[in-house]
């Protein structure tokens, strides 16, 4: 048994990431760049208006500073539009948001500046402004303020949200190369296990790992692979065992402890995959498993054995398989495990004597800090303790009562 940083530090050296891939920009989304996107574009790629009104000379507004000014309106220009058509003194064009600056304008006057009911003005009319604020060049996104030609607008090692996505497509990338989505094969062990959409007889219970641990893998950016439910029998956990060992990461739930029927262990060595250590001093999760299969022509496969309770199973997989998988997709350090802070207690909790505790608790951020409620929780089978938990506490193995108001470490999910 060893402890829980000892562990990590085992998972942290063993996973690597997995070698980056040309994608379409749109198969990317929440990929790590491996490669800095470049433009091929200025952005703006010309001057452009930033409200709608009047594009004009600023000279002529300057003239008129202190009172109104009358224009000729000569063309009405909205996104898309061009014209040949130079602005001249005395002269504008009524100017829609996001189209281009005719030549000779060098200002924009807002719409909300019309005077004397010419706020409809267009081509062939007349316009009278007030801009008692006016200033040389307002109003106008100038050609490659954003950024220019040439220039690196996304760097590797960036994440591609929603943001990131956008301004690859407006920078011209089609294509980027980034990290490979992770597979992450997801086994649930147990002959009292069901199908979610049966109902339990008597002994039976369904299956919440699997669907569990999908979404946790899927909320990670992962692609979960199902393999469903193995039961209690060797020849039938090494089947699907030697299917999972196919991803990147088999996560596998149940039969990993010291009972008669928790077979996993011995069946990973059957089916080559190296121990890396079996057990930890945690509270829950104390029999989780970690190794790897080593692949001739691939990446090795990290292996994971959690617990069968369902609350120690999620627990363990936030620990241990979620910087695994963090790390083979490329993510920066600081994303790999959950963020760690301090909080005061609101209520008693209590410590092991012999291994850290991880308790459910909800987080209320307060002038001085988190503030931690614990959850009422019967024990490493209770996820009803842990939905809609903001976190956990997490105690040092001290065997006594942290009383209410005590500083805590918390990890925030």
């Amino acid at each position: 048994m060893i402890d829980l940083p000892a562990a990590i530090s085992l998972i942290e050296k063993n996973a690597a990431p997995l070698p980056p891939r040309r994608m379409r920009l749109l198969d990317a989304c929440g990929r790590v760049l491996a490669a800095p996107v470049v433009s091929d574009v200025d952005s703006p790629p010309w001057d452009r208006a930033m409200m709608d009104g009047f594009a004009l000379r600023g000279d002529d507004a300057i003239a008129a500073r202190d009172g109104v000014l009358t224009l000729d309106v000569v063309v009405d220009l909205a996104a898309g539009d061009v014209t040949a058509l130079e602005i001249r003194p005395g002269t504008c064009a009524r100017i829609m948001t996001g189209a281009p600056i005719p030549k000779g304008a060098d200002a924009v006057i807002p719409v909300e500046c019309t005077v004397d009911d010419t706020r409809g003005a267009h081509a062939g009319t007349k316009v009278r402004l007030r801009d008692e604020k006016f200033r040389p060049g307002q109003h106008i996104a100038r050609q490659g303020a954003a950024f220019r030609a040439g220039q690196e607008v996304l760097a590797a090692g960036m994440t591609l949200g929603a943001a990131e996505i956008g301004l690859a497509a407006e920078a011209g990338a089609t294509h980027v190369i980034a990290a490979p989505q992770v597979r992450v094969a997801i086994l649930s062990t147990g002959s009292e296990l069901v199908p979610t959409d049966a109902v339990p007889a008597f002994g039976q219970t369904r299956n919440s790992n699997g669907p569990m641990l999908f979404a946790a893998v899927k909320l990670l950016g992962g692609e979960p692979i199902p393999l469903g439910i193995a039961a209690d029998k060797p020849e039938a956990i090494r089947a699907a065992v030697a299917q999972g060992l196919a991803a990147d990461v088999l996560v596998l739930s149940g039969g990993v402890s010291a009972g008669d029927l928790d077979l996993v262990p011995e069946i990973f060595r059957l089916c080559g995959v190296e121990k890396i250590f079996h057990k930890v001093r945690l509270k829950p999760g104390k029999p989780v498993f970690f190794g790897v299969l080593p692949r001739e022509q691939a990446a090795p496969t990290l292996v994971f054995g959690l617990p069968g309770n369902p609350a120690s199973s999620l627990v363990c997989f936030d620990l241990f398989a979620r910087p695994a998988i963090q790390i083979l997709a490329g993510a920066a350090r600081e994303r790999w495990h959950l963020p760690r802070g301090r909080a005061r207690l609101t209520a008693p909790a209590k410590a092991a004597p012999d291994r850290p505790v991880y308790l459910p608790c909800t987080l209320v951020r307060t002038a001085r800090g988190f503030d931690a409620t614990p959850l009422p929780w019967t024990g490493s089978s209770d996820l009803l303790g842990l939905a809609g938990s903001g976190g956990m506490i997490a105690l040092p193995a001290a065997g006594t009562r942290f009383e209410a108001g005590a500083e805590v470490e918390i990890v925030i999910k």
